[in-house]
C-alpha cells in the first residue's frame, strides 16, 4: 500500500544518521509505562508487525522497542520516535502522545491502514523493510480534542456477537476504539443513552480516551432515565436534578472526561416543553436564564465532587441554545469550549462565523459525517467532499480549534467521510491549499486501494453525483429516504388525506408552485406522484449505468482491497439502484392504485417488491462480507429500515388483490401455464379476450 512517509500528522524529521534501518517480525517490547492504555497498544502493535511481515517470526537479531512517557515535556498530545539500529524508541508526553505516537509508526512506517478492522487492507507481507535512522517529533494537531460520536445505540448494537440483551460486545467496542485512536483522536462519546459506569464507557476510558458526552445528556446524565412520575422540570424539582447529576458526575470520577454543560427537555427537545413555569411563548431572556442556572449549577457540582477547578467543559450550541447564545443570553465558564453545530446535513448556519465576535470563550464545532433522521442515512454517506472542506475552511481559518466532535453514524459504512474529516481534523494545512474536495476522490482510492484507476475514481464520483436532491442540493436523501417515502405515501393513499407537511421543506422537481394552487387530494396526490416518478426515472436511469461501471472497476483490484471496495462501493451502489428502482415502480403503482387500475397497480407493486427484497439481500451480503465479524447490524439499524419496506409493499400487494376485481375466481388453462391466467380476468383489456379458449381441467 502507497503511503507518504507521516501522511497525517505533520512531523519533523531530525535525521542523526543517513542509514538505513531493517525492521522485520522479531521484536521485544519494554513498556517502562504503569499504564492500562499504552498495554492495548503494545499489543496492537505487536500484530501490526505481524500484519507487515507475516506470523512466522524473523530468526533475525531481536529489534527493541521501548515505551516512555516523560512527565516533565508538559504538554498536550505530543511524542517522538527514535529509530535506530536495532532499537524503536517512543516517547509521549503524556499518555494520548505515546499511544498516538505507537499508531503513527503503524501507519507510516509499517503501512497499517488505521481502519484495517473494518477493511481488512493489509499490506503485502515481506520479509523487512528498510527505514531511515532518526528521530521524529510531532507537530500540534488542527484540533486540539478530536472527538468521534457513536451517535445512537441501534447503530452498532449489531456489531456484537452475543445476543442483543447482553449489552455491547466488548471484543468489538476495543477493536472500535483502537480505531479511533489509530485516527489519532483524543476522545469519544461512546452512544447515545450510555449510563455513567457502563462497562463500554469504561473501556474507552481504558484505553486512554477522553470520555466526552452526548450534548443532551449534561454530565454524563441520561434524561430519558429520568425517575418515574417526577415531572421534569428545574423550575419545580430542582433538587432531583441536583441528585440525578450528582450521581453521574460521581460514577465518572477518576476518568478523563470532557463535561458537557447543557440544559434540554426529557426527549431532546426545548427543556419548556417539560417546565409548567415556562413555555415556548415565554421570552428568550427567562428562557436563558433557566438554562444559566442550570450550567453553573452543573459546574460547581463539577468542581465539588472531582476536586479540579478547572476542569475540562464544553458546551453545545443545538438547537434553541445557538439563537440563546448569538444574542449573548448564556453565561458559560470562563474557560468552556462552545461548540457550533451543524445543522446535520455538514453546513453551519449562517451567521455562526460572526457569531463568535467579542466572545472569549474556546471555539469548536459539532459537525456530522452522517445524519440520521429517516431521510438522509446513506450507506457511505451523502454530503459531498466539497462541503466538507468548504465548512471545515471555514470553521479553521475562523479559530474553531479547540474542540471538535464528529458525529460518525454507523461507523463502518461511513470511512469515505470519516477520513476526509480525519485528514482535516489532524492537519488541515495539508489539505487547505486545494479549492475543493474534489481532489478527495483521487486521494481516497489511492489510499485504500494503492490504485489511481479511473474507473475506481468516477464510481465513488458518479455515487455522490446521482443522488437526487428535493429542493436542496446539498442535501441528499439516503436510503433512510425510501422506507420513510413508501410509509408516508401509502398512509396518504390509505386514509385518502394528504399530509402537507411531507412536501413543506422538501419537493420534488420545480412544481411547487404549481402544487400550492391545488386543493383536493386526488389533484394533489397525483401531482406529486409524477413529479416523484419523474426524479426517480432519471436517478433509476444513472445507477443502472453506475452499477455496471463497478462491476468493471472491480477488474483492476483483487484480495481485501477488491472485498473492501465490493463493500464500500460496488454493493451500495446496486442497492442505491434497487431502492431507486423500487420507488420508480412503487410510485407508480400508487398512481395506478388511485386511478383504480387495479391490476396495473399490482405488476408495479410487485416488480416494486423485487427491488426491495433485492436491496435486502445486497445489506445481506455486505454484512457477511469478509471475515464474517458483524452480524445483523442492518436489521438493528433501525433508521434504514430497508427490510421493512419489503414487509410494507407485501401488505400493500395483499390489499392490492383484495379489491373487487381480485376476488373473482381464476379460469386456469392448465397446471402447466399458470402465467396466462390474468387473461380471463375482466380487467384485462384486449379485443381478442372474447375469442379465449377456457380449458377447465387440462391436463
Amino acid at each position: 500500500m502507497k503511503r507518504a512517509l507521516l501522511g497525517i500528522l505533520l512531523l519533523i524529521t531530525i535525521l542523526v544518521d543517513a542509514k538505513n534501518v531493517k525492521l522485520y517480525n522479531n521484536i521485544r517490547i519494554h513498556n517502562n509505562t504503569e499504564s492500562v492504555a499504552v498495554t492495548f497498544a503494545q499489543k496492537a502493535l505487536q500484530q501490526d508487525f505481524q500484519r507487515r511481515f507475516g506470523t512466522t517470526e524473523s530468526q533475525r537479531t531481536t529489534i527493541d522497542i521501548i515505551l516512555n512517557i516523560d512527565k516533565d515535556w508538559n504538554v498536550f498530545d505530543k511524542f517522538k520516535i527514535e529509530i535506530d539500529n536495532g532499537k524503536v524508541t517512543f516517547t509521549g508526553s503524556d499518555e494520548l502522545g505515546l499511544l498516538h505516537g505507537i499508531y503513527t509508526f503503524s501507519e507510516d512506517y509499517l503501512g497499517i491502514d488505521p481502519f484495517v478492522y473494518f477493511t481488512d487492507i493489509v499490506p503485502e507481507p515481506v520479509a523487512s523493510i528498510a527505514v531511515k535512522a532518526g528521530t521524529i517529533t510531532s507537530q500540534p494537531y488542527t484540533f486540539k480534542h478530536r472527538v468521534f460520536f457513536v451517535n445512537d445505540e441501534d447503530l452498532i448494537v449489531g456489531f456484537q456477537m452475543e445476543k442483543q440483551e447482553y449489552g455491547f460486545n466488548l471484543e468489538f467496542m476495543e477493536h472500535f476504539f483502537e480505531t479511533m485512536l489509530r485516527l489519532k483522536m483524543t476522545g469519544v462519546i461512546p452512544s447515545t443513552l450510555v449510563l455513567a459506569d457502563e462497562s463500554h464507557l469504561k473501556l474507552a476510558s481504558d484505553m486512554g480516551l477522553y470520555i466526552a458526552q452526548h450534548h443532551a445528556e449534561p454530565v454524563g446524565s441520561v434524561p430519558l432515565y429520568w425517575p418515574k412520575n417526577i415531572p421534569y422540570s428545574w423550575s419545580t424539582h430542582k433538587e432531583h436534578f441536583v441528585k440525578f447529576w450528582r450521581d453521574a458526575i460521581e460514577r465518572q470520577k477518576g476518568k478523563n472526561v470532557i463535561w458537557t454543560l447543557n440544559f434540554r427537555g426529557y426527549l431532546d427537545g426545548p427543556f419548556w416543553n417539560d417546565d409548567p413555569t415556562v413555555s415556548h411563548d415565554s421570552p428568550l431572556a427567562d428562557k436563558a436564564k433557566v438554562v444559566n442556572e442550570v450550567i453553573q449549577t452543573q459546574y460547581n457540582l463539577i468542581k465539588e465532587i472531582t476536586g479540579n477547578e478547572t476542569p475540562l467543559v464544553c458546551g453545545y450550541l443545538w438547537g434553541e441554545l445557538g439563537g440563546m447564545y448569538r444574542k449573548g443570553l448564556l453565561n458559560y465558564p470562563t474557560q468552556t469550549m462552545i461548540l457550533y453545530s451543524d445543522q446535520g446535513y455538514g453546513a453551519f448556519p449562517k451567521g455562526t462565523w460572526e457569531s463568535i465576535k467579542n466572545k472569549n470563550l474556546g471555539k469548536g464545532i459539532y459537525q456530522h459525517v452522517s445524519y440520521h433522521n429517516r431521510k438522509t442515512h446513506l450507506r457511505i454517506n451523502t454530503i459531498h467532499p466539497n462541503v466538507l472542506h468548504r465548512e471545515m475552511d471555514k470553521a479553521i481559518s475562523h479559530g474553531f480549534t479547540d474542540m471538535i466532535v464528529l458525529n460518525v453514524g454507523n461507523f463502518k459504512e461511513k470511512i469515505f467521510g470519516v477520513q476526509q474529516m480525519v485528514n482535516y481534523m489532524n492537519n488541515f494545512d495539508s489539505y487547505k491549499e486545494y479549492a475543493s474536495g474534489d481532489y478527495y476522490f483521487d486521494w481516497y482510492v489511492n489510499n485504500k486501494f494503492d490504485t489511481s484507476s479511473p474507473a475506481i475514481i468516477q464510481s465513488y464520483k458518479d455515487f455522490f453525483s446521482n443522488q437526487f436532491d428535493l429542493g436542496d442540493p446539498e442535501r441528499k436523501p439516503g436510503d433512510e429516504w425510501f422506507f420513510f417515502y413508501v410509509e408516508q405515501l401509502l398512509n396518504m393513499a390509505y386514509q385518502k388525506e394528504f399530509n402537507d407537511k411531507f412536501v413543506k421543506k422538501e419537493f420534488p422537481g420545480n412544481g411547487r408552485k404549481e402544487f400550492l394552487k391545488l386543493k383536493d387530494f386526488h389533484s394533489k396526490m397525483n401531482f406529486i406522484l409524477e413529479a416523484y416518478k419523474e426524479v426517480y426515472l432519471s436517478a433509476e436511469s444513472k445507477w443502472a449505468v453506475s452499477v455496471q461501471h463497478t462491476f468493471n472497476a472491480q477488474s483492476t483490484l483483487t484480495g481485501g482491497k477488491l472485498n473492501f471496495y465490493n463493500v464500500d462501493m460496488a454493493l451500495p451502489t446496486e442497492k442505491m439502484f434497487h431502492l431507486t428502482s423500487m420507488a420508480g415502480d412503487f410510485t407508480e403503482s400508487l398512481n395506478y392504485y388511485l386511478n383504480k387500475e387495479y391490476h396495473k397497480s399490482q405488476l408495479a407493486a410487485y416488480a416494486a417488491l423485487e427491488h426491495a427484497r433485492k436491496a435486502n439481500s445486497i445489506e445481506t451480503k455486505i454484512e457477511q462480507s469478509g471475515s464474517g465479524k458483524f452480524k445483523d447490524w442492518y436489521r438493528w439499524d433501525e433508521t434504514a429500515l430497508t427490510y421493512r419496506i419489503e414487509e410494507v409493499l407485501e401488505n400493500y400487494i395483499a390489499h392490492v388483490k383484495d379489491l373487487k376485481y381480485f376476488n373473482l375466481e381464476y379460469k386456469n388453462r392448465n397446471s402447466k401455464t399458470p402465467g396466462i391466467q390474468y387473461k380471463y380476468q375482466p380487467f384485462f383489456e384486449s379485443e381478442y379476450q372474447k375469442e379465449l379458449i377456457y380449458m377447465e381441467n387440462a391436463e
